[in-house]
């Protein structure tokens, strides 16, 4: 992951959006209907493994596209889109609804009648930061059909959340921290979201006050890295479940949430060695440790230690 990268492409020529298509997406052949008003209008946030698209057309479309590699989740904000797959299946999609347009290594075709359409590209390195199985097998179960209204909802204010953030902050906007738990955030939501009937797998109990150790250890080492539960879970030598569990049975608290106690304590302490008059801002500390989103950040952070953080800083 890395800073957002925004363009922004208009065009009225045909031949122009078929090579902006072919540039973002996978090869294949896209034939449109032009008329007198025809526009086509992209605006990319680039992440790295992760890319957000929003899209405006004026036009008919058809694509016979190649396999892409990844998982685009594609939510249509005005118009419809039909999609037929590998296995011929023909489905209809239309304003609100959110769905993943084919599996990673398989290719698709499509006919969208769509005036705006928000496309996002993950990655499957992303899938496997948050899944103990190899990312190919958690998307073969993915849903082909549109999310229920209540994970579509949770999905779209998943997606907004992170976009308005980074656009807001531009300190986090550029933190490894922030975007990895960014890019992790996205991906978890889709995973859960997309796979139906989903249910923690069962795991191991080992030991637990021993699982607990080696993972706070870990952390306190290496809480200037940008962390997963899993990359914890591995430090441990157990499973992702056994890991939650541990915790939640000795210490009342998540993995992650403990990692943020380890974060907030980093940041009391460069807060007290700070000197604002020097220019040094809470925003920019809090970004340094990972935290994006400042009233959140605030907020925790008088939890743990009864004052604002700016109050730390001017003390």
């Amino acid at each position: 992951m890395h800073a957002p990268v925004i363009t922004e492409q208009i065009t009225t020529d045909a031949e122009s959006a078929q090579a902006l298509l072919a540039s973002a997406y996978a090869e294949g052949r896209v034939r449109f209907e032009t008329s007198e008003d025809f526009r086509f209008g992209q605006r990319r946030q680039d992440l790295g493994e992760l890319r957000i698209d929003d899209m405006h057309y004026s036009f008919y479309t058809e694509y016979q596209m190649s396999p892409l590699g990844y998982a685009l989740i594609v939510r249509v904000l005005d118009g419809e889109l039909g999609f037929e797959d590998a296995h011929r299946d023909r489905r209809l999609f239309r304003a609100g609804d959110v769905f993943m347009c084919a599996q990673p290594d398989e290719p698709y075709r499509a006919v969208t009648r769509t005036r705006r359409a928000q496309a996002i590209s993950l990655d499957l390195s992303l899938v496997d930061e948050v899944s103990e199985e190899p990312a190919a097998d958690v998307v073969r179960r993915f849903t082909r059909e549109a999310l229920r209204p209540e994970q579509a909802g949770h999905w779209r204010r998943t997606v907004d959340y992170l976009t308005q953030t980074l656009a807001a902050n531009d300190t986090a906007a550029s933190s490894p921290l922030v975007l990895g738990a960014a890019g992790r955030l996205l991906a978890a939501a889709t995973v859960t979201a997309f796979t139906p009937g989903a249910l923690p797998r069962p795991s191991e109990h080992r030991s637990g006050i021993a699982t607990v150790r080696r993972a706070v250890a870990f952390m306190e080492a290496n809480p200037d890295l940008d962390l997963s539960v899993t990359d914890i879970a591995a430090a441990a030598h157990v499973s992702v479940r056994a890991l939650q569990i541990a915790f939640r049975r000795h210490l009342d608290a998540t993995p992650m949430g403990y990692l943020r106690r380890v974060r907030l304590d980093r940041v009391r302490a460069d807060l007290h060695a700070a000197d604002p008059t020097r220019g040094v801002t809470v925003t920019d500390i809090a970004a340094r440790w990972g935290f994006a989103d400042l009233s959140r950040f605030s907020a925790h952070y008088r939890r743990m230690f009864g004052e604002l953080p700016r109050d730390t800083l001017r003390g």
